[in-house]
């Protein structure tokens, strides 16, 4: 099982923006800029994104990440797909039926920092630290994130995120994901699921349902919970002390996989106990570090110490 993606050719010059080397990231820029011109758009090429003439901004992390385990025949096939999809113009909020906007709205877990912009999601909720629940339209070669006056145009947001929810729910029933135990020492392990969905760690919302698919019974004193990229989600129930080792394992985790996974949601772990949500990891200018408080020291048996 790989949990995020390793980086391959790893005595060349890695590129500073995108997880390639340096010369693997000019041929990267080079197809992307040829495979828009060949669908007729100009685009303007940077370190880490492309712009068309309309103003229009495309990242590349993603398409790196794609073609990074990819045989260098195949990027330009990999490229041109991509960016034909690109430049398909997608459906609307306004171009669907009622029922054609019940079908494909989903809610999903998003970091403020990769949303177009914080601002389009006045009312969306915030989840815990820099995680909002964020409304997308869900299409089979495309997500799409509108702006939410253009769903409140159409009914009430409350009741659109009740049926987006119940649409993740539905895609939590049926996807299938692997599961594994990672083990860091003797008491410090956790369980990772992973699955092909983009929503897969958003699944996490779902957490009752997570723990009961590795038949792990949550003990009152909570669970643990980290989101690294969207594909992924891992978790430790609070079980006594051994369960601090664990805390500083998935931070581990979470930070690498954040780092280094496409799409990625947050590096942080997160409390979850009856119901709420406590981000109990800090990542800034000081560096890594663990929040233990009094409520979460008593849970792992450790206050006092």
């Amino acid at each position: 099982m790989v949990w995020f993606r390793t980086k391959d050719d790893s005595n060349a010059a890695r590129d500073p923006e995108l997880p390639l080397s340096v010369t693997q990231a000019q041929r990267l820029r080079e197809l992307v800029r040829v495979a828009w011109a060949r669908v007729g758009r100009e685009v303007t090429v940077h370190s880490d994104h492309v712009v068309d003439a309309a103003g229009g901004i495309f990242g590349l992390w993603n398409l790196a990440v794609l073609v990074a385990d990819a045989p260098g025949r195949k990027w330009p096939g990999l490229v041109s797909e991509h960016v034909s999809r690109l430049a398909t113009p997608n459906p609307s909020v306004q171009s669907l039926t009622d029922a054609e906007l019940r079908a494909q709205l989903v809610l999903r877990l998003a970091e403020n920092a990769g949303l177009p912009d914080p601002s389009w999601f006045p009312t969306a909720p915030t989840l815990a630290g820099d995680l909002r629940q964020v409304l997308v339209l869900d299409f089979p070669d495309t997500v799409i994130t509108p702006h939410e006056s253009e769903l409140a145009a159409r009914g009430d947001l409350d009741e659109w995120r009740a049926v987006g929810r119940a649409n993740l729910w539905h895609m939590m029933r049926s996807e299938k994901r692997d599961h594994e135990v990672v083990r860091r020492g003797a008491d410090g392990h956790f369980d990772v699921l992973i699955g092909d969905s983009v929503y897969t760690a958003s699944m996490a919302l779902f957490l009752p349902e997570l723990l009961s698919f590795v038949s792990q019974p949550d003990l009152g004193r909570g669970v643990f919970v980290a989101m690294p990229f969207r594909h992924q989600v891992a978790f430790r129930v609070v079980d006594g002390p051994d369960a601090a080792q664990a805390l500083q394992n998935l931070f581990g985790f979470a930070m690498a996989g954040y780092d280094d996974g496409a799409g990625p949601l947050s590096p942080h772990v997160f409390w979850v106990k009856d119901g709420k949500w406590e981000q109990v990891t800090s990542r800034d200018e000081h560096g890594p570090r663990i929040i233990v408080g009094a409520n979460l020291a008593e849970v792992l048996g450790i206050a006092g110490e």
